[in-house]
């Protein structure tokens, strides 16, 4: 068995010490940077079995799950870029009765040795996402790893990339890919006109916006004021005017597209609503309910 760089006794983990079960560090409070370390209880510094039965792993770049159930192997993953639609935004589910992903993930585990650091718990408040990452696995004995933290890495990057390849291929083989095209779980939740026919109204600080579809046509007002009548297009789940910018030939994003005059664009919310947002001047919106509800 390898330890890449994590040699050691039972609670060292690349050159750290670290206690036994009990708390490492407690910050009081919520403010922001209170530190909350723990090694948590009943979690074993060495696995005996390698009959996997459930893994789940989540990093920046990457949130996985495979896991029997009913007899069938459950595999899940998600990861991409969810601020731009640049086509590397991928969310997958399927099953297969192939369970070889199990033993390939188990050999990851031992070979890194991540039971060296079981039960290892961190918790910085106020910091960003994306920042550490999250590993549980279950076996038919009962046994279980896991590690989580959201300041830094618990898994080494080498395995991390290791996880990440494993599934990426276990998609591949089901005819799927880890990008948008490759997607089988629906991805965006977007406007379409025949949803966006109503009159739809909210307040703005004070500001009474309403949003008028009928067909592919919009009129917007503020506070009774009509300071939009124009044609529309959903671009990126955006709705904005159907013009684009001065210079722009071939629009690469919904913000190629100029601004509504009454606000910025509007989104469809939350499957019933939609969201004004308001850019011109500082970021700010204001949810609108269509007159049926």
């Amino acid at each position: 068995m390898s330890n890449n760089g994590f040699g050691g006794g039972p609670n060292v983990f690349m050159g750290m010490q670290f206690p036994g079960p009990g708390v490492i560090h407690n910050d009081s409070g919520d403010m922001c940077g209170g530190r909350h370390e723990f090694m948590l209880e009943g979690y074993k510094y060495s696995i005996e079995s390698d009959e996997l039965v459930s893994f789940s792993f989540s990093d920046r770049n990457v949130s996985v799950y495979c896991g029997i159930e009913n007899g069938v192997l459950v595999i899940t993953s998600r990861g991409g870029n969810s601020s731009r639609r640049d086509g590397t935004l991928f969310s997958l589910k399927y099953q297969t009765d192939d369970m070889s992903i199990l033993a390939k993930l188990n050999k990851i585990i031992k070979d890194y040795d991540m039971a060296k650091r079981n039960g290892y718990s961190c918790t910085v408040d106020g910091l960003p996402g994306g920042c550490g990452d999250y590993i549980r696995a279950e076996y038919a004995s009962g046994e279980k790893l896991y590690m989580t933290s959201n300041q830094s890495p618990t898994v080494h990057y080498e395995a991390a990339k290791l996880i990440y390849d494993t599934f990426h291929e276990e998609a591949l083989k089901n005819g799927l890919d880890f990008n948008t095209k490759g997607s089988n779980v629906k991805l965006y939740d977007d406007a379409d006109e025949e949803f966006l026919q109503d009159a739809w109204k909210g307040m703005h600080f004070g500001r009474e916006i309403l949003a008028e579809f009928e067909g592919n046509r919009v009129k917007i007002y503020v506070d009774g004021k009509l300071t939009d009548d124009t044609e529309y297009i959903i671009f990126e789940g955006a709705v904005r005017p159907n013009r684009l910018k001065e210079g722009v030939t071939e629009p690469q994003s919904n913000h190629d597209y100029v601004e509504f005059e009454g606000c910025s664009c509007i989104r469809k919310m939350d499957g019933i609503s939609l969201t004004a947002y308001f850019m011109k001047e500082s970021y700010s919106t204001c949810r609108l309910l269509t007159q049926k509800q």
